[in-house]
């Protein structure tokens, strides 16, 4: 062979094996690029504590969650969010150890935030990017520093739930547009309210009770609690009550307390048209309170502004010995696709606004709901119009005190709102003696 025909072949032999090589790497990039999380998932192995109180939720979550990481274990003890505060501040007071991941739900959170036992997720290792999250979720995620110490668990929209059937029967209309357009203030739900019970004999009301109505106006209301050091009940309340008391007066609101088996019950028996409603609430309230209601409820958007109700945000404690797989879990749960769609197995919507670029991500049309659209309800009708006030540590004194003036409202007609206002001041004081109290 000559020495030209030589160097073709080389050339030729040369071109073949760089273009195998690049091919190579390419194709170990993409199989890397796909199988990433699931070496690191392989890699990773330990068991998470946290205290809770949503055993389901976890079940399901964490199921998907391993199926990622396999061994990593979640470990939930069961804590109802009532008792939650007091179990942290026993266990601190007593040199006990705290789970690995802290749990804080909406009306206790300003109080439990102020404890210094937090990682702040904004520094290293967790370097968290509150761009990446809905606005309005920074009031609720940051302690009084400033630092966001927690990620919320899902978006809680809240909106009024009604029964079909009754809208039909008295209003003309199931349809949750024209039912908004009919009841646009408080004032066109007395009117309606008031024919209502005329028609029904006084056996059918707008709302079951004074409580659902304070958790409206409540979560409607954008100021804060504290103005400075002091507690502004009168600022905050004031409004709100003066609202309950003329629904109240006004006879088309029933007494029954909030959260009672007889509330419960009332999701079912035919009295009752209207309910506040939050995004966990058709799962959690609704469905299992009415279980042959498929088809007869509908979602619709409350007069006023739009409202959040509840919520519950995880966090990462600072004696933690598990912080990495702490935060590989929220991080995966709240922060990517995967975990967006872990959570809507249970229908909850995490903060993640990317996965809301596709607006079929939130379709969920639900029988129960006569096959409304109930997840493009939350996300675009409700959820871009939500603001809420800062939190506060005192939150959670004002809602304990406001509980007991609503019982004297449903028990004597005879107190107006001054008195209940006076009263509600009074009830806070008693709870918090070294506040200055408006």
């Amino acid at each position: 062979m000559s020495t030209k025909l030589r160097r073709k072949w080389f050339a030729l032999i040369t071109f073949v094996l760089l273009i195998s090589l690049v091919v190579g790497c390419s194709g170990s990039n993409e199989t890397n690029s796909q199988s990433q999380s699931e070496t690191e998932g392989d890699e990773l192995k330990g068991t998470i504590t946290m205290w809770g109180w949503d055993t389901n939720y976890i079940e399901v979550v964490s199921k998907e969650f391993n199926k990622v990481y396999p061994d990593i274990k979640i470990e939930l003890t069961n804590v109802a969010a009532e008792d939650y505060l007091q179990k942290v501040q026993t266990t601190l007071a007593s040199g006990g150890e705290l789970p690995d991941i802290l749990w804080g739900e909406r009306n206790y959170r300003g109080k439990i935030f102020e404890l210094d036992i937090w990682e702040n997720l904004e520094e290293e290792p967790y370097q968290f990017d509150k761009t990446l999250v809905f606005d309005y979720l920074d009031e609720l995620t940051t302690n009084p520093k400033g630092e966001v110490i927690a990620l919320e668990q899902s978006l809680t929209p809240g909106a009024l739930a009604y029964r079909r059937d009754l809208a039909k029967e008295y209003f003309g209309t199931d349809d949750p547009k024209e039912l908004e357009e009919m009841f646009q203030s408080i004032d066109d739900f007395i009117e309606k309210g008031k024919e209502v019970q005329a028609k029904s004999g006084g056996e059918v009301y707008m709302f079951s009770s004074l409580g659902e109505l304070n958790e409206i106006f409540t979560a409607q209301s954008q100021k804060p609690l504290m103005d400075g050091e002091v507690v502004d009940v009168s600022g905050k309340m004031g409004e709100v009550i003066e609202n309950v008391v003329k629904v109240r007066d006004a006879g088309i609101v029933d007494k029954l307390e909030i959260w009672s088996p007889q509330w419960n019950a009332s999701f079912a028996d035919g009295k009752h048209i209207f309910f506040p409603a939050a995004n966990w609430a058709p799962q959690y309230v609704i469905k299992p309170n009415d279980k042959d209601g498929e088809g007869r409820w509908g979602l619709m958007k409350p007069p006023g502004n739009a409202y959040s109700w509840g919520g519950t945000v995880f966090g990462i404690s600072k004696d933690s010995k598990e912080k990495e797989l702490a935060w590989t879990f929220m991080n995966w749960l709240l922060l990517t696709k995967e975990g967006a769609d872990a959570s809507k197995l249970v229908n909850f919507y995490v903060p993640l606004k990317s996965v809301y670029d596709d607006p079929e991500f939130a379709s969920s049309e639900d029988p129960f709901f006569n096959n409304q659209d109930v997840g493009k309800f939350w996300m675009e009708e409700i959820v871009p119009e939500l603001e809420v006030p800062q939190i506060s540590a005192s939150d959670s004194v004002v809602k304990d005190a406001t509980n007991l003036i609503l019982n004297l409202l449903n028990s004597d007609s005879d107190v107006d709102a001054d008195e209940a206002i006076t009263k509600l001041k009074d009830e806070v004081k008693a709870k918090l003696p070294d506040k200055e109290i408006k």
